[in-house]
């Protein structure tokens, strides 16, 4: 007797394959999310731990939920409730059960174990077997991956993004010259969400006039009516650093890494030297990137995995890492000290050198107080209360302004000293209305400029970031480059 040829099509089609499918659902749908910023090799790992959870409940039930269709019915119900464990809670206490917000971790927790263990037991005292079920969710599981993984594959062959970066990278408007033998050396800080001086007098209620006094004191320029075009840091660094606005749906990475102003500095015979935040803001052309160490960080500094368990059952592992000073206080303390402990070598380097550094404060986590000591755990994400940020932008401002008195001090030829921020104060991003920002304040930023032999009075007060380097090239590498308009 002949066997069927499609048989195992059939016997395929009837196997309820669709848990381990699902498993792979979260991970796949938050990395398209952010594509841009994770790359394939780094979401890879994930995947394989998604189909070993799947795996894990698929044996681990298999004593309570004998048959095929059950159990992974059974593992369907289960893999939403791992993985959006946390925003299923919170959504429940505040639309049900408000007043259990200070209740017992018990009642927190029984909110939705309770209806889960309902719907488990259903399922096991059900007649059905669910194996036509099954075939209905193999195909919607199938749909689902295939929407995501076609969407992936889509990007990577038909970037848009990155093909709208490349034409801005392709628009030249320099004149050729011949490179400059021993221009100056050009430094340029980027501090992450350092708002104006305004609005540190305006939110937080608090006069920095005597930091504003120490930079001029010291021959800088501020630009106390500066606002950048972006209140986001990949397109509002990468606007500073290619001298005009981002096109929509351009790839800012791609524009930061290759950008305009270190492709002209390096073809003028400087040496790039960059301390970035991840690959973010590290130049292509850069002769050494001073990367923070990660080696013996905890994955949960990766923003990729540190989402994904904050969004799942097991939050409290990433609660507990933030509440743990020596693995998270001090990591981010030491991330934000590595330029300016680092600068002081560089700066004796010979020249011309132009120098990126991407300090990722006063951004949240505060873990600096005022005087540079740690922070109380249970603050280090707390937007709550603003004094936690002011706090952190009190030390950094200092540690910044004392680090420009150095690089002045050291220098064997008076730098080009740029001082400014990606950004202004935005308040919490997770739980904005914590702290309720309007978007003209978030885009208030502070610009201080040190430009050797520049007559302040040629600089305006609204100074945009966009046009720092337009006015820099043009004075001291005799370019004739137009001033972008300010940001509306």
């Amino acid at each position: 007797m002949a066997k069927d040829p499609l048989g195992w099509r059939r016997r395929l089609a009837g196997y309820p394959y669709h848990a381990f499918l699902f498993s792979l659902y979260p991970v796949l749908f938050l990395y398209r999310q952010n594509i841009r910023e994770v790359s394939l090799a780094r979401m890879l790992p994930s995947l394989a731990v998604a189909i070993a959870l799947a795996f894990f409940l698929w044996l681990g039930l298999r004593f309570i939920f004998p048959g095929r269709g059950k159990r992974a019915l059974a593992v369907l119900v289960l893999l939403p409730a791992i993985y959006y464990y946390r925003p299923l809670h919170d959504l429940a206490s505040e639309l049900f059960w408000p007043g259990l917000r200070s209740s017992a971790p018990f009642f927190h927790h029984a909110l939705l174990s309770v209806p889960l263990a309902a719907i488990l037991i259903l399922i096991h005292r059900s007649r059905h077997s669910f194996l036509r079920t099954a075939r209905i969710l193999n195909a919607v599981a199938v749909a689902l991956l295939t929407w995501n993984i076609a969407g992936i594959v889509l990007h990577q062959i038909h970037d848009v993004e990155k093909r709208n970066a490349r034409l801005l990278l392709q628009r030249d408007e320099y004149r050729r010259s011949a490179p400059a033998a021993a221009g100056p050396d050009i430094y340029c800080f980027i501090l992450d969400e350092f708002a104006r001086l305004d609005s540190i007098r305006d939110l937080f209620h608090h006069d920095h006039s005597a930091f504003a006094e120490r930079l001029r004191a010291a021959g800088f320029f501020i630009a106390e009516k500066s606002r950048g075009p972006y209140a986001w840091t990949p397109e509002a660094i990468a606007a500073i650093l290619n001298m005009e606005r981002v096109p929509g749906k351009s790839d800012a990475r791609l524009l930061i890494q290759r950008n305009k102003v270190a492709r002209f500095l390096h073809e003028n015979g400087y040496a790039l030297f960059d301390f970035p935040y991840g690959s973010l803001t590290a130049q292509e052309l850069s002769r050494r990137h001073y990367h923070f160490p990660r080696a013996s960080a905890s994955v949960l500094f990766d923003d990729f995995y540190r989402t994904l368990v904050e969004m799942s059952v097991f939050y409290p592992l990433v609660e507990n890492w933030r509440r743990n000073d020596a693995k998270y206080s001090s990591y981010y303390r030491a991330q934000a000290l590595h330029v300016f402990e680092k600068i002081p070598g560089i700066v004796k380097k010979p020249g011309p050198k132009f120098v990126l550094a991407h300090v990722f404060s006063p951004h949240a986590p505060f873990v600096f107080n005022r005087d540079g000591g740690a922070a109380a755990p249970e603050h280090f994400n707390d937007y709550s209360d603003r004094k936690y940020y002011l706090e952190q932008y009190l030390y950094i401002s200092r540690k910044t302004v004392e680090m420009a008195e150095t690089i002045l001090k050291e220098s064997a030829a008076p730098p080009i000293i740029i001082i400014l921020s990606d950004h202004g104060y935005r308040g919490s991003i997770q739980k904005p209305f914590l702290d309720v920002i309007p978007e003209e304040e978030k885009k208030k930023v502070f610009l201080a400029l040190h430009l050797p032999g520049y007559p302040d009075s040629r600089l305006d007060a609204a100074l945009s970031p966009v046009n720092v380097f337009r006015v820099i090239f043009n004075h001291y590498f005799g370019q004739q480059l137009p001033l972008q308009p300010d940001p509306e």
